[in-house]
């Protein structure tokens, strides 16, 4: 009993060495994924991310991407283990019948999950000590925040990730002690080798898959910038997901049973081997296809945003101003805007910042409640409230560049977002004709798919007009009629901090001074957060990526093991090796070729409404995105491809057709 118990541990690592090509893959995967996960906790746990100036932001979105990297970790990594149990039925089966008992093999089981359990642990530990701080300087250059500070290891980070990976390691232990402590030798050593029974209500489930589906394309394809964009995206995202599973378990099981109905294309050799092979292991093999197109569309997705927001930085984060230095003044009797004007080029060519995009203007500005073309002052909670500029003819005019005139009870209006799209606009009881609707604007910037937060400017005829539609709103233009005058500064940094500071106290002493902005600690705030928002990007897609080939490498090594035999019986019944390469490049291409192009399919009905989630960070450029998706997928679709010609020679090697 006492050799028994010593030789386990041996037996355990020797078990593990021998099956490397099915361990190593595992331990990578696991290795990495440890060493991500230890690299989160190690900048979350680290006291300087809490000091530094704007890394609030970058917590935040770091511990988000912190519980969801858990949340992906336990079930991709009990689904790994999955290949591994199966792989190992057939042995396990064969210790039962030369005498090994259970409880033994059980121990065995436990001292090889205690091996490989030091081995990621190690392995992750070491690359998080060594890698640790270059991230963490990699997270601090996206966030756009000082380079300069001290990265502490805390033991609290090690402890977490040691616990949390023993947890995982414990699940998947106690689930590969059930399903060999339930089965008999004989049924071990054969599970491997079953083939599984066709699922019943393939037609039910086919169309429930297909309804699935084309309610996650609805929603996608139907999706607006409202405040119902995220829910509408995690719903249409499980649809598709949904969808995807049963359209590859039901949905190929009944295209394979209505290729098999076809004598004159089933009865070919490569047709009926591909054929019957399929729906051989029809289930697993449609599960692991139905992970491959998800994790595919993960992939590509998760890159295409990473790459646009990074390209689309500087616009993203100066969509919400129009422009980055304001002087606003209260009322306009004593504001002197030549003379501003000119004071300010004086101040700046002193420090050598130029300016860029100058405007001046003065307007109304109010909030007010919309319902259909009406706008009133009051609303309940639930009413949409937008922000209205309102400017005469002769100023909008000067601003423009234009000679626009207009009648008594005429405007224009301008949205920042979607079209206003009336004949008329009611203020009040006043009706009001729209004369024409304006697609440009040198004060608001247009975002046609922009549906959740806007502005509207209106162009009334005359003062008399504009004082008419502003009293409606208990708005005195005598008094509260504003003049803004902005800007963007180009020039060195140390150069455009002291125009500013000398420019706000020039600002602060003039008449109806009401507010000077420097738009540039906002916009700064925002590159912290929406760097943070990359640094997740990165790891993510990184993460999708590998476990896309991890399940690649599995399903062709376990599928290998599978057909070894066939093959060999084909060969043997008299077809050749030519034969049968044709026969395994078809199957194999087809397999593979599904996923791609559902992930391929799914990423371009869902562009459009991760075009409106970046729309709620201010990215509305819609041509990069474009650009970014065709071009990762051409990536994606090329990767994929040398991913498939590489674990495939694992399948080739396995059934003895490659040397």
């Amino acid at each position: 009993m006492r050799n028994t118990m010593s030789l386990l541990p041996r037996m355990a690592a020797n078990n593990i060495r021998k099956n490397g090509f099915v361990y190593f893959p595992y331990i990578g995967i696991s290795v990495f994924a440890m060493f991500t996960y230890f690299v989160f906790g190690l900048i979350l746990k680290n006291d300087i991310m809490y000091t530094l100036p704007k890394g609030v932001y970058a917590v935040m979105l770091v511990q988000i991407g912190y519980m969801l990297l858990g949340i992906i970790m336990i079930p991709f990594l009990y689904y790994t283990n999955s290949f591994l149990i199966k792989r190992r039925k057939r042995e396990l089966g064969l210790y039962s019948i030369l005498g090994l008992e259970k409880k033994h093999i059980g121990i065995m089981l436990f001292w090889e999950s205690v091996i490989l359990y030091g081995i990621v642990m190690a392995g992750a530990m070491a690359l998080g000590l060594l890698f640790s701080r270059l991230i963490f300087l990699l997270l601090l250059n996206l966030a756009k925040m000082q380079v300069n500070v001290e990265f502490d290891i805390k033991p609290a980070a090690i402890a977490q990730t040691l616990i949390f990976y023993a947890v995982v390691m414990g699940m998947n232990l106690f689930v590969n002690l059930v399903q060999v402590g339930k089965s008999n030798p004989v049924e071990l050593m054969s599970d491997a080798r079953r083939g599984e029974k066709e699922p019943k209500g393939i037609v039910f489930w086919s169309i429930a898959g297909v309804m699935a589906m084309a309610g996650g394309y609805y929603l996608a394809l139907r999706a607006k910038l409202d405040t119902m964009v995220f829910l509408n995206f995690f719903l249409a995202v499980f649809l598709v997901i949904i969808g995807t599973y049963f359209l590859f378990t039901s949905g190929s099981i009944a295209a394979l049973r209505m290729f098999k109905r076809k004598k004159g294309f089933y009865y070919r050799p490569e047709n009926f081997i591909t054929v019957s092979g399929m729906l051989y292991r029809m289930k697993k093999s449609a599960a692991s296809l139905s992970n491959i197109c998800v994790f595919s569309t993960m992939v590509i997705i998760t890159v295409v945003c990473t790459v646009a927001v990074f390209l689309g930085m500087q616009s993203i984060v100066t969509s919400g101003f129009s422009r980055g230095f304001e002087i606003v003044f209260y009322g306009q009797g004593q504001v002197d805007r030549a003379g501003i004007r000119q004071e300010t080029a004086a101040l700046a060519r002193r420090h050598g910042v130029e300016l860029e995009e100058e405007i001046d203007y003065t307007y109304v500005k109010v909030s007010a409640c919309k319902e259909g073309n009406a706008f009133r002052k009051d609303g309940d909670a639930y009413a949409r409230w937008f922000k209205l500029y309102l400017v005469t003819a002769e100023e909008y005019n000067l601003l423009e560049n234009t000679g626009e005139t207009l009648e008594p009870g005429q405007v224009l209006v301008f949205s920042s977002g979607e079209d206003f799209g009336a004949e008329t606009v009611v203020f009040g009881e006043r009706e009001y004709a729209i004369a024409r609707e304006l697609q440009e604007s040198s004060i608001l910037k247009k975002h046609a798919n922009n549906t959740f937060e806007y502005t509207y400017m209106f162009v009334f005829a005359d003062r008399e007009q504009l004082r008419e539609a502003a009293g409606i709103f208990q708005v005195d233009i005598e008094t509260q009629m504003s003049c803004m005058y902005g800007f963007w500064p180009e020039g060195d940094a140390a150069a455009v901090d002291a125009f500013s500071e000398e420019l706000g106290q020039y600002a602060e002493g003039l008449p109806e001074f009401a507010g000077y902005f420097d738009r540039r600690e906002n916009m700064a705030m925002q590159e912290s957060m929406y760097g943070g928002l990359l640094f997740i990007g990165i790891f993510f897609g990184a993460i999708f990526l590998i476990c896309l080939l991890i399940i690649m490498y599995y399903k062709q090594i376990t599928e290998g093991f599978e057909d070894q035999k066939n093959f060999e019986i084909m060969q043997k019944v008299g077809m050749g090796d030519a034969e049968i390469r044709r026969t395994i490049k078809k199957q194999i291409s087809m397999v593979f070729g599904l996923p791609l192009m559902g992930a391929l399919l799914h990423t371009g009905v869902g562009m459009r409404m991760v075009y409106m989630l970046l729309g709620s960070i201010g990215f509305f450029e819609t041509g990069l995105l474009v650009a970014c998706t065709i071009g990762g997928c051409l990536v994606f679709t090329l990767v994929y491809s040398l991913s498939y010609k590489r674990t495939s020679m694992a399948y080739y090697r396995i059934v003895r057709l490659m040397n």
